[in-house]
């Protein structure tokens, strides 16, 4: 189970399914784009400017400068489980922990220039190279309201069915890596899907995550469970205690130490 927390780190913030695809682009990007000819679509800052007020709108999100959520972590097909936390600090500071029954821990942190990341078999690692720009972009407090300060260019490609829902479907493009691919719900404004191919030590992999269960915390809303699936594993991380505005350490945004990832 190599870098279990390397895609939590792309949580927060596409056809199915993403690994039947080419592991250089998402799943949806060539699909969507063949059949938005079909379908009259909505300008793109439309889409996002209702995806910010879904979420509470702009005075609501201005308000909100950190994040801690933590719940239970599980792999069903596996019998694994666990613990997660993912503790998020304005203006992209982030740290991601699962603790799994074993007794090992998966640590993925950034502190805004430099990511480390611990797993029980391979010790403490540096990300670099897109990883690490991957990391940087996904790591952007509130991510997926900053997209365009985030990607180079974002268009509508299509609308789609989405677990039985119309769904938008944005095309992300960064400076860096391949296009991402974000779906919004058409009626809540939510997003509920976005699809990547994620730069690994162990190579590109596709992944795609789900945001369910919207819940209100300080008059914003905040998926509570989050689903996973790449070509290896699926997994969801089910948030039971979501606390906004409260005070983080800063020593959990630092490298790692070596034993964190111990058994």
């Amino acid at each position: 189970m190599k870098r279990l927390l390397s895609f939590l780190a792309f949580a927060f913030v596409c056809a199915v399914p993403a690994f039947a695809q080419s592991p250089s682009a998402p799943a949806a990007a060539g699909s969507a784009a063949s059949s938005s000819a079909a379908t009259p679509l909505p300008p793109v800052d439309e889409v996002l400017a209702r995806y910010v007020v879904a979420l509470g709108g702009e005075n609501a999100l201005r308000k909100i400068n950190s994040r801690i959520m933590k719940g239970t972590f599980e792999i069903s097909a596996q019998q694994i489980s666990g613990t997660a936390e993912l503790d998020m600090q304005a203006p992209d500071s982030f740290f991601s922990e699962v603790s799994l029954s074993d007794g090992s821990q998966h640590i993925l942190v950034f502190d805004g220039k430099t990511g480390w990341s611990a797993e029980p078999h391979s010790g403490v690692h540096r990300i670099s190279g897109l990883e690490l720009e991957q990391l940087r972009r996904s790591s952007h407090f509130l991510y997926e309201s900053h997209l365009h300060d985030l990607f180079a260019d974002i268009r509508v490609v299509t609308k789609v069915m989405e677990a039985d829902r119309p769904v938008w479907v944005l095309q992300a493009s960064p400076a860096q890596g391949p296009p991402e691919i974000f779906y919004f719900d058409v009626e809540t404004g939510l997003l509920v899907r976005h699809d990547s191919v994620q730069a690994t030590s162990e190579g590109n992999v596709p992944s795609e995550h789900r945001y369910l269960d919207y819940i209100t915390v300080d008059g914003v809303q905040v998926p509570s469970l989050l689903q996973h699936r790449d070509p290896h594993v699926a997994w969801q991380v089910k948030f039971t205690d979501i606390r906004q505005n409260v005070p983080i350490d800063p020593a959990k945004f630092a490298k790692p130490s070596a034993h964190s990832a111990g058994k």
